[in-house]
């Protein structure tokens, strides 16, 4: 009589634990499938914001041919104003080469220059103006100087790392000055920096060349956060 107790009670016993087992295996599910849901959604999200990027980057791209020529490598726009300061110069009202010979031509460049940064300026307007700028978008402008590799050194505070930065700076300085402050404008930040001899991309056959200026037109999800002294 008692083994058949013991069979008898085998059974509720084994129906408990497939129970249990059927209950924990629901609960799995339910939680795999909710955040394979949270999962789904936070993709989509990020999709939105990749097309989101990918048309301000078509726009971006699209800055008139007449002053800018863009490198899609580096996601640059290369200035195609031929800039060209006396040696070690970096004051583009008083010290362009052409104030030396032509002050005729050297007002018509600064009046390009200036231009040139109205179009900037215009562009991420309309960006702001955009569908997308509904959006946390907001624009990181890099303003970018570089130098040929002509040996210019004097010390650690007179080179081309120093005079390309210079440059830059006062390109800014320059538009600022004239009405076009991208610091300023809303949803955006300003950065200026110097690459000398060493930024990219560089004209490999004409060195002359690399004594130019480039524009980053960055767009940026969320808050913008830079170091102090960038």
């Amino acid at each position: 009589m008692r083994k058949k107790g013991n069979k008898e009670s085998f059974w509720p016993s084994y129906v408990d634990v497939v129970t249990t087992l059927f209950a924990i295996m629901v609960v799995l599910f339910a939680v795999s499938y909710s955040r394979f849901r949270v999962k789904e959604v936070e993709l989509r999200k990020l999709a939105d914001k990749y097309e989101e990027i990918k048309s301000i980057y078509d726009m971006v791209e699209k800055i008139d041919t007449n002053y800018f020529e863009f490198n899609k490598e580096y996601v640059k726009h290369i200035f195609k104003i031929q800039v060209t300061f006396q040696k070690g110069k970096f004051d583009i009202e008083h010290e362009l080469q052409s104030d030396l010979t032509n002050e005729t031509a050297a007002n018509a460049l600064r009046d390009q220059i200036y231009a040139a940064g109205q179009e900037i300026k215009s562009t991420i307007e309309k960006l702001q103006r955009s569908e997308s700028n509904k959006q946390d978008i907001k624009y990181l402008v890099v303003i970018e100087g570089q130098s040929s590799a002509d040996g210019y050194y004097n010390d650690a505070y007179f080179n081309n790392d120093v005079l390309s930065y210079q440059r830059a700076l006062e390109l800014h300085k320059y538009w600022k000055k004239k009405g076009i402050d991208f610091s300023s404008m809303p949803k955006c930040e300003l950065v200026i920096s110097g690459s000398g001899e060493k930024g990219v991309p560089r004209d490999e056959y004409n060195e002359t060349n690399n004594q130019r200026f480039l524009i980053h037109i960055v767009p940026v999800i969320g808050n913008i956060r830079l170091d102090e002294g960038h």
